[in-house]
Order: C-alpha cells, then sequence, then structure tokens
C-alpha cells in the first residue's frame, strides 16, 4: 500500500510541475530575403535571377567606406578601376570602357551620352556621395536597355529620400553635418544636410563643399628631363 500511495505522489507531482511549466518555442526563424537590383530591368527584380554581373552598394557600405568622392567610392569595390586628371574626380572604367561608353545614370536620369567624348571623363565629380542612398553597377553591355552608349556597363546611383511626418508627429525635421580633413591629398570637405517632412509632402536639401591639392607626378615616372 506504501509503494501504491509513493507512486500516486510522485505521478500526481510531475503532472504538476508539467503544467506549471508551459512549453515554450523559442527558437528564432530567420527568412533571408532576396537583394533586389533595379540598374538591370530597370524594375524591381532579386540579384539572383540575373545572368550579368552586378555589384550593389547600399547605405552601410557606402557610410562605412568614407571615401573623399564617387569616383573613389568605385574605385574602393575593386571592380572598378577609375582614371584620375585631378583629386576629387574620376573617369570610372568597366569592362575596358569608359566615358562615352559607360552610361552613368542618376535616379533614372542620364549624365552622359554616346555623343559624349571617349576620352577620360570626369562628370561623375558631379555626384556627391553624401547624398546617396546606394548604387548599383551593372558590368558588360547594357544596350537593351539603356541603349549604345552603355557598351561596357551601367553605374546607376540613388540618392536618399526625404522622410515624412509618422505617427503622432506633426513635422519632421532631421539634420546631419560633418567635416573631414584628408592630409594625404589635404582634402577639406564640409557637408549638411536638412530633412522636413509632413504628412504629405517632405523635402531633403544636401549641400557638400570640397577642396584638393593638386594630383602629383610620381618621381620615377622618366619624365623629369622633358
Amino acid at each position: 500500500m506504501k509503494k501504491y500511495t509513493l507512486l500516486s505522489i510522485l505521478c500526481c507531482a510531475f503532472f504538476w510541475l508539467s503544467a506549471q511549466t508551459p512549453q515554450v518555442d523559442t527558437t528564432l526563424e530567420v527568412v533571408p530575403l532576396d537583394e533586389t537590383v533595379i540598374a538591370v530591368t530597370r524594375s524591381s527584380m532579386a540579384k539572383r535571377a540575373v545572368a550579368q554581373q552586378v555589384r550593389v552598394l547600399r547605405l552601410s557600405e557606402i557610410e562605412a567606406a568614407n571615401a573623399q568622392s564617387s569616383a573613389d567610392l568605385l574605385l574602393n569595390t575593386g571592380q572598378v578601376f577609375v582614371q584620375k586628371s585631378q583629386q576629387g574626380g574620376g573617369s570610372p572604367v568597366l569592362r575596358g570602357f569608359e566615358a562615352s561608353r559607360v552610361l552613368i545614370v542618376v535616379d533614372g536620369v542620364r549624365m552622359n551620352n554616346a555623343i559624349y567624348r571617349a576620352g577620360h571623363l570626369q562628370n561623375i565629380i558631379t555626384m556627391d556621395n553624401a547624398a546617396l542612398d546606394r548604387a548599383e553597377l551593372l558590368f558588360g553591355p547594357a544596350s537593351t536597355v539603356y541603349g549604345s552608349d552603355a557598351l561596357g556597363g551601367a553605374i546607376c546611383f540613388y540618392t536618399k529620400n526625404p522622410r515624412f511626418a509618422t505617427g503622432d508627429e506633426k513635422v519632421k525635421l532631421r539634420g546631419n553635418a560633418f567635416f573631414r580633413y584628408g592630409s594625404i591629398n589635404q582634402e577639406k570637405t564640409t557637408h549638411a544636410d536638412f530633412n522636413i517632412g509632413g504628412k504629405k509632402i517632405a523635402s531633403l536639401s544636401s549641400f557638400t563643399f570640397s577642396d584638393f591639392g593638386d594630383l602629383r607626378m610620381g618621381e620615377n615616372s622618366g619624365l623629369e628631363g622633358v
């Protein structure tokens, strides 16, 4: 009798503890999202479904690079060669092509076309990398989408979007500013941007001033006596 009583008590205690400690699944389910690109088809498309080589620079990468210019930002990827005639600028080269054979697009607007000169073209200097939200590099011919002037590829820049007021906010005010000095080429850069947004209307103003020293030729160029 004692054995049966002890067994009954143990069974009741076990069921009581089980009821007091509900089983909770604490496993986090991670769902990877496909990275999308727009440069290839001018519409959102999964990167893994694109046949051509595409390099995407997200905002986190752009900020971490802290490049002096948009040309240096491309150069730091290790996949784009940049010819420089002066500090702060550069002529990007994709698959051996540059200038009028590499298309530069900012928010869907062409920065160059086939009538531009075929030599070194420094017009990327007009693109402020501090105002960039994303960049997509399309390597190889993109004439199907952009025309024959994209023979070497296309470089598509996307600027930051203004932020609207959300929730109980009536107006969203936001600003950023920084100053940078580079001793390697006497770079002095000042940037400031200001966002003001309502429920239906918002604007983002970005201002950057840069000044660089001279681009000097190396001592062993072989042109010392010229």
